[in-house]
């Protein structure tokens, strides 16, 4: 419970940064889908999903940034999966909608052995919910696999790939960037 204390502003930081993400990614869902243009839907889902994956990259990459200054002043011990960890319970709505819409895809499909209506139910609150909240891949989604109940997990995998690397690539003050080149200008004293 500590650590969630310790990291609350992280965590909420990463949530606020997914809903603004998510936004943007049901805007311009919801414009690239007027029309019949699977290329610009998939373009618009591309380009919701780097940008959400940036912000949690670049929020983590800070934090990774000022704790390596801890752990070498011995203030802090040095702990790597930091950035994984933080992304893990930041995740904790997308895993909870995730576990919800396998539950109810389970128990609640009509052709399954089950087909009980509260768990039809539960999936369509769910799913609705999920297509919402992580709107920023609505366009694979809907184009790619509308009815599988794994993509909800799959969606978990870029957010805590990007803060993973980002936290770690911060301790090490390396910039994704100046792979290409580009350099930030030192900031004047």
């Amino acid at each position: 419970m500590d650590y969630i204390k310790e990291n609350a502003y992280m965590i909420t930081k990463m949530l606020l940064n997914q809903f603004g993400a998510a936004f943007l990614g049901l805007v311009l869902y919801l414009a690239s889908s007027t029309g019949d243009n699977a290329f610009l839907i998939i373009a618009a889902s591309v380009f919701s999903i780097l940008f959400y994956v940036y912000l949690q990259y670049s929020v983590m990459w800070d934090l990774g940034s000022r704790d390596i200054i801890r752990v070498n002043g011995k203030r802090a011990s040095y702990r790597p999966a930091n950035g994984f960890i933080i992304a893990l319970i930041a995740n904790i709505p997308n895993i909870l909608i995730a576990v919800l819409v396998l539950i109810g895809h389970i128990f609640g499909s009509a052709d399954g052995a089950f087909g009980y209506e509260w768990a039809g139910t539960l999936y369509v609150a769910s799913k609705s919910v999920g297509v919402i909240w992580e709107s920023m891949f609505s366009g694979f989604v809907q184009l790619y696999s509308p009815h599988n109940p794994v993509i909800f997990f799959l969606m978990l995998i870029p957010p805590l790939l990007a803060s993973s690397v980002g936290y770690i690539f911060g301790m090490k003050n390396f910039r994704i960037l100046s792979l290409i080149g580009i350099n930030p200008k030192p900031k004047k004293k």
